[in-house]
């Protein structure tokens, strides 16, 4: 019976079935009791660390409310937040912590946050390859968005720690390496392994990255597909520029049963991509714009091996363990040889 649920719901089970307590309407009771609201609905795209809902119907209160339920794995760091804020303005929530829910075990921390509006990439981007001119369009639209979103990270370039750097590199190292040894390898991991000292050199930028631009934590405005919010921020930290850069890649298509399908606007939401990106970092040198464009989706791909290669840790961050998801690699293999 449990698979005639919609899969949202599926995913909200799987999330309370590890749990002794609390249950999925102890956790709306409790998100009505700290908001005031009326009415508590699920998100559109629910996590697999957290139980997010929007609460709706407020006596006085015109906005409506987000209360997330978080493993503690998956904290939000206030730090981190604020220095998103401060680079994206609006796009990006600022929380409140409320404390642990009351008799949750394992514990489970909650925030409120104000509601941004739009839908998830995942529902507004299309799973087909016969675009109307007006959806392609909206395509295009959404790309020069997510170029102004990186343009700004490459605007802000964030000071590092040389430990914490040289930890993190030889982590990268070790994963292209595990990867290389697996049947699923290509040659372009070669290619990968030595763009390690351009990326984590002094002069490449080092930028506050989300670490999980997926397209369940991207809201687009439904009719014109700009950026109207980013979300779920546990796991970023200053990385090398371009390291969430998979999520251009993975913007250009979809993928279904039978494999990976390029849009037919790809190449023009790539070209609007770096142009956009270019304007607004104003940077118009041909050479310069060459090199980094290069050095981008080399960390783009580093990235995507990262982000699809491996099983995940308890936070959610990829572990060294190589993943066994069909999907998942066949996303990679489309990213890598794109």
């Amino acid at each position: 019976m449990g698979m005639d649920k919609p899969w949202t719901q599926q995913a909200i089970d799987k999330f309370f079935a590890t749990r002794e307590s609390p249950t999925q309407a102890e956790c709306d009771d409790h998100a009505r009791k700290i908001s005031g609201a009326s009415t508590v609905q699920q998100v559109a795209v629910p996590g697999s660390l957290s139980y997010t809902v929007r609460c709706k119907d407020f006596p006085s209160v015109e906005r409506d409310l987000i209360v997330s339920f978080r493993q503690v794995e998956s904290s939000l760091d206030h730090g981190v937040l604020n220095l998103a804020r401060s680079i994206h303005g609006a796009l990006v929530p600022e929380p409140v912590f409320r404390g642990k829910m009351p008799n949750s075990n394992p514990p489970l921390l909650v925030y409120t946050m104000p509601y941004l509006p739009g839908i998830p990439c995942l529902e507004a981007l299309a799973s087909k390859t016969g675009l109307s001119l007006d959806e392609q369009s909206r395509h295009i639209c959404f790309a020069k968005h997510l170029a102004r979103y990186f343009a700004r990270c490459w605007l802000s370039p964030q000071p590092v720690d040389p430990e914490a750097q040289a930890d993190f590199r030889k982590r990268v190292y070790r994963q292209l390496m595990k990867f290389k040894t697996s049947p699923l390898s290509c040659t372009i991991i070669v290619e990968l392994e030595r763009s390690l000292p351009i990326l984590f050199g002094q002069t490449y930028p080092q930028v506050l990255t989300h670490n999980d631009l997926s397209q369940t934590n991207i809201l687009l405005n439904e009719e014109s597909f700009e950026i109207t919010g980013v979300v779920d921020w546990s796991l970023a930290g200053v990385q090398p520029f371009g390291m969430d850069l998979d999520s251009l890649l993975l913007a250009t298509g979809y993928m279904d049963l039978n494999g990976w399908h390029n849009y037919p606007c790809r190449l023009q939401m790539l070209n609007a991509f770096w142009d956009e990106f270019w304007i607004h970092c104003q940077i118009h040198d041909d050479i310069r714009q060459r090199e980094i464009r290069a050095s981008a989706m080399q960390a783009a791909k580093v990235g995507a091996v990262l982000h699809y290669a491996f099983q995940r840790n308890a936070n959610g961050s990829p572990s060294e363990e190589l993943t066994t998801s069909k999907w998942a690699l066949k996303t990679l293999n489309a990213m890598l040889t794109a």
